[in-house]
């Protein structure tokens, strides 16, 4: 059974390979995510039943939202969902609308997969303890490599 649910809508296809990017960054937490497609300006309707179909589930969820330019897409499912909204645009130079959405619209804004990755492991601790021991581990592996990159390099 399972018992979380993470979403990454994005409002266009050729937003694939850094949907593909988080998914990745996604599986070194081992996971799973749904990917749906649905433009906020373009198809406001199946946006609002997804986000009706998301807040009706019982699974504790997190939504990504991937949409570049103006960013309509994070401020519609922030607003809407009954879930927490994580933005993350395809071009980490151009995200000033995902920042200045209307009062009411609470997405948060990280800017790379790897980090979105961990953000839900660490939202996710909250239902399942494995993640919980996967984040110390990458934390402690990355501490390892510091240290060895010190002792190696110090003069």
């Amino acid at each position: 059974m399972k018992e979380y649910n993470v979403v990454i809508i994005s409002g266009s296809d050729s937003d694939l390979p850094h949907i593909k990017k988080i998914q990745d960054e996604l599986g070194k937490f081992k996971i799973e995510s749904n990917i749906r497609i649905c433009s906020a300006h373009k198809q406001p309707v199946a946006c609002e039943n997804i986000i009706k179909e998301l807040n009706a589930s019982s699974l504790p969820t997190v939504i990504v939202s991937i949409a570049g330019a103006t960013d309509a897409l994070s401020g519609v499912l922030s607003f809407h969902s009954v879930h927490p909204v994580i933005s993350c645009p395809p071009d980490k130079t151009n995200f000033f609308s995902c920042i200045d959405n209307p009062p009411g619209s609470s997405n948060s804004l990280i800017l790379r997969p790897a980090n979105v990755a961990k953000h839900i492991a660490q939202m996710l601790c909250l239902v399942n303890a494995d993640f919980k021991q996967i984040v110390i581990e990458k934390n402690n592996e990355k501490i390892a490599k510091l240290t060895a990159a010190d002792q190696e390099n110090r003069s």
